[in-house]
């Protein structure tokens, strides 16, 4: 297993409850934080001396390079914030676009979904009752954007039923697919998730990783 030592992340979606979280873990764990947010009085590690906040748009390309440029990690939270609004193909689009353009491209993390891909045909399904048809179709659209990249590291993680529940600090991360049975997984456990993904590329390639609970 080979470890990296990154010093500066650049975060997308850091005013969601997973972003949140992840972003307090990363400062905690002494990372340097640039963090992108449409309303930045809502980032709530603003006041932390090692972030730097940029007010702007993920669904902007130029304002996803000034977020991620000297990033040595970016990692998206990035969601459909409801089902008439989709952004997660385009911003998956941005972040490698602008990745690709730097000297060395930095390793881009993503949050997708269980069911995208080959992942799960019944979640899939049960995706598209409860978000939508074309929220999920979105959603498999920045999935196969980000399993098809040649020119970025990736890591695409695909979490299950996420749930506001104390975390239980583990998880299950597999590669196989399908995924026949799930346990919901709490977003601080997708966070602490994130965070050991941000020093160790393990789980880098585009196959996916299927992230569930554990009882």
């Amino acid at each position: 297993m080979t470890e990296t030592n990154p010093k500066t992340v650049a975060l997308l979606g850091a005013t969601g409850s997973v972003g949140g979280q992840y972003a307090r873990a990363a400062l905690d764990a002494g990372f340097s934080l640039r963090a992108l947010a449409r309303d930045i009085t809502k980032l709530s590690v603003a006041d932390r001396p090692a972030v730097t906040a940029i007010q702007g748009d993920a669904t902007s390309i130029d304002d996803v390079a000034q977020l991620i440029d000297g990033a040595d990690v970016v990692v998206s939270c990035v969601g459909n914030p409801n089902k008439t609004t989709h952004i997660m193909a385009v911003t998956a689009n941005n972040v490698l676009e602008a990745a690709a353009l730097q000297a060395v491209p930095p390793r881009c993390i993503f949050i997708s979904s269980i069911g995208a891909g080959d992942s799960s045909w019944l979640i899939g399904k049960m995706m598209q009752v409860v978000g939508g048809r074309s929220g999920f179709a979105d959603y498999e659209a920045a999935d196969l954007r980000i399993r098809t990249e040649t020119q970025v590291p990736v890591t695409l993680v695909r979490p299950y039923g996420l749930t506001d529940k104390d975390g239980k600090g583990v998880y299950k991360a597999t590669t196989k697919v399908p995924v026949t049975f799930a346990l919901p997984i709490a977003r601080a456990d997708l966070a602490k998730f994130l965070l050991d993904a941000t020093t160790d590329p393990q789980w880098d390639g585009p196959k996916g990783v299927q992230l569930t609970g554990v009882r």
